[in-house]
């Protein structure tokens, strides 16, 4: 996750980094809310930077969905590369806080029906690595005990979604981020390698 540190991410994908996906949550599409310049833009990612290194990224729920849409670095839902199947979107558990169309987006998460069609996607494809910005339930629950916290219990039809797909078929590998924690574990009952990225970590060694 990136949440809008547009310099410290820059500096990630700088000269001899090579291409790279960010785990959503970039921070994409946030506008003022007060002041004469409000509804402008708070700031933008480094796009023509990230062109040119081939450096792409998932929408997480802190980012727009249609201004994602129009950016050419976006990865769209329900992309299938070479095995790898990308899906964004999740719950805000600070939505309440949040105002909305300026901070926080009533679609952060994909409808019960696209969640639906692209589960019918990963049942036929059976990718090899999922990378997503949320994770499945069961996965959630493990990844907070471990770290010693308690989870907030908001329900979230993506991370429902994800644990039907899980139970239907297990990948190799699944990348994801908004827990905001480093978390690298191999699930005994599915035999797959589930890894979180805290806020603008990044791992070389997985694909």
């Amino acid at each position: 996750d990136v949440h809008g540190l547009y310099e410290r991410y820059k500096k990630l994908i700088g000269p001899g980094c090579p291409p790279s996906i960010q785990v959503g949550d970039m921070g994409l599409g946030f506008r003022r809310t007060s002041g004469y310049r409000a509804g402008e833009f708070t700031q933008n990612p480094p796009h023509a930077k990230m062109k040119a290194g081939n450096h792409r990224f998932i929408r997480g729920n802190h980012d727009n969905p249609g201004e994602c849409k129009k950016n050419s670095q976006w990865i769209a839902d329900g992309t299938i590369e070479d095995g790898v199947m990308f899906i964004g979107g999740a719950v805000s558990i600070d939505a309440a806080w949040r105002v909305r169309d300026y901070s926080w987006w009533e679609d952060e998460e994909l409808s019960d029906k696209d969640l639906s069609t692209l589960s019918s996607l990963y049942q036929e494809n059976k990718p090899r690595v999922m990378i997503t910005h949320e994770c499945p339930e069961s996965i959630s629950n493990i990844l907070m005990a471990s770290a010693g916290s308690a989870k907030f219990e908001f329900p979230s039809r993506t991370r429902q979604a994800f644990e039907q797909m899980l139970q239907s078929h297990s990948p190799e590998l699944w990348v994801f981020g908004h827990w905001h924690n480093s978390f690298d574990f191999v699930s005994g009952m599915y035999k797959t390698r589930f890894v979180c990225l805290n806020e603008l970590e990044y791992r070389d060694d997985l694909l």
